[in-house]
């Protein structure tokens, strides 16, 4: 059957679920106290942009919503990954930091990530990324408009 008579959301569900699978089978997951997927990239978001980062930050970044993002919070901040601290300009505001437990996690998921990556871009020449990563690019706008044209 050709690929486009799926649809390319069945495709893309496919596709990360593969990429789950995979992530679970060769990722040294023990090490890095069962964390998700999701919480991994949370973790190395924030290790990436200086080792902390505020709530609003990572609901814009990831796409998900405020609810979504403070039980993701809490429950990193139970794991020891997290620690939220109040900044002098805001009481209101809280400025979630890496622990040094989730510093040592990042690094594994770096070694991960580097492993993943190259095992999804096997075969692919830069400039077919280029034009990949384009396509993403442009499914995203496409979702980010269509989520605009919904608000009232």
């Amino acid at each position: 059957m050709d690929g486009r008579a799926q649809g390319m959301g069945k495709r893309l569900r496919m596709l990360n679920n593969a990429i789950r699978r995979y992530m679970d089978r060769y990722s040294r997951k023990t090490e890095i106290d069962h964390l998700t997927c999701s919480n991994g990239w949370i973790i190395g978001h924030i290790a990436e942009n200086g080792g902390s980062a505020f709530q609003k930050d990572l609901e814009s970044e990831f796409g998900i919503t405020r609810s979504t993002c403070s039980k993701v919070i809490i429950l990193l901040e139970k794991k020891g990954m997290l620690k939220r601290e109040s900044v002098s300009h805001d009481a209101r505001l809280k400025k979630i930091t890496l622990t040094e437990k989730s510093m040592e996690v990042f690094k594994i998921m770096q070694e991960d990530g580097d492993r993943v990556e190259a095992r999804l871009t096997k075969g692919f020449t830069p400039q077919e990324l280029d034009i990949l990563y384009g396509y993403f690019d442009r499914i995203q706008a496409n979702l980010d408009e269509a989520e605009k044209e919904q608000v009232i």
